[in-house]
């Protein structure tokens, strides 16, 4: 078995996805991605569990998270949306730290499955469609509403796992505490971030800091924090016409060579050839 690390071009992505395969190896996304089911059933496969998923399911997978979807019966084609977003981009949201919680919740806490019965399910499949109707049109606008319907998209599943925990009486205590980093590194990736006052926001012993936030994102704190800053730096290479220089610095990097030396490893090319290829692909949908 083997994961593909699929990593992102943009910060926000609604694809129309059409899957006919009935094998296939795990994937796993630099990136939260949720997926909506249109048509005909499929088997979503995560580590050590299966999932039937039905028209109008939705499924939640974690960052860093090995799954694959693949059909049921290869005469039906599965057909869905799959939506794949950076973390970075919740910087924009009032409170957006919060709305991500349920990527971040220990994977043996909650099911990926929201049922299609469910209100939530139903008003994620409603924004979702929009979001790509939005797209496809290109309508002025197109990208206000879609990032709109993104938002609808994020509350409705916050809601959906407080409500989860409520029904259940779960008591989320001892995750509290990283929780509450990832929030504030979410929104202040930015700027100096001293380790050790996330471990004092986190209320934890050192160690264990460390061993509860890489279970919850796979990743150190400081690999956490590096990749939000990276992830930010490739969207505004993509879609600015600021400076690298810029940028790294806007993004929380203090040396151009060492913003380089990173992106490099990140992305297998420096900052100005990923943004020289990027124009010669033109922009998304050409």
């Amino acid at each position: 078995m083997f994961y593909e690390d699929v990593r992102l071009e943009r910060e926000l992505n609604f694809v129309r996805k059409i899957g006919r395969l009935s094998e296939h190896d795990m994937h796993v996304h630099d990136a939260l991605e949720v997926s909506i089911l249109l048509k005909n059933d499929a088997k979503y496969r995560l580590i050590g569990r299966d999932y039937h998923g039905k028209p109008g399911d939705v499924f939640v997978f974690r960052p860093f998270e090995p799954h694959y979807n693949l059909v049921q019966d290869t005469e039906k084609p599965v057909h869905w949306i799959m939506l794949l977003f950076s973390p970075s981009i919740v910087r924009s949201i009032p409170e957006g730290g919060k709305l991500l919680r349920p990527f971040y919740t220990a994977a043996s806490r909650f099911s990926p499955l929201i049922p299609a019965h469910s209100p939530y399910a139903i008003a994620i499949h409603d924004a979702a469609r929009q979001a790509v109707l939005e797209e496809e049109n290109r309508l002025p606008g197109w990208q206000a509403k879609q990032f709109q319907a993104f938002i609808d998209i994020v509350v409705h599943l916050y809601r959906y796992y407080l409500e989860l925990d409520r029904d259940a009486h779960i008591d989320r205590s001892t995750d509290e505490g990283v929780l509450r980093v990832i929030e504030y590194v979410l929104s202040h990736f930015s700027e100096d971030i001293a380790i050790d006052r996330l471990v004092a926001m986190a209320q934890m012993r050192k160690t264990m800091f460390y061993t509860k936030f890489k279970e919850m994102t796979s990743l150190s704190p400081n690999e956490f924090i590096s990749r939000l800053r990276l992830q930010s730096a490739v969207y505004l290479l993509d879609y600015s016409d600021k400076s690298v220089t810029d940028i790294a610095f806007e993004c929380g990097f203090h040396s151009l060579s060492y913003f380089n030396k990173q992106f490099k490893q990140f992305k297998g090319l420096s900052p100005r050839e990923h943004r020289n290829r990027m124009k010669l692909a033109g922009p998304p949908g050409t």
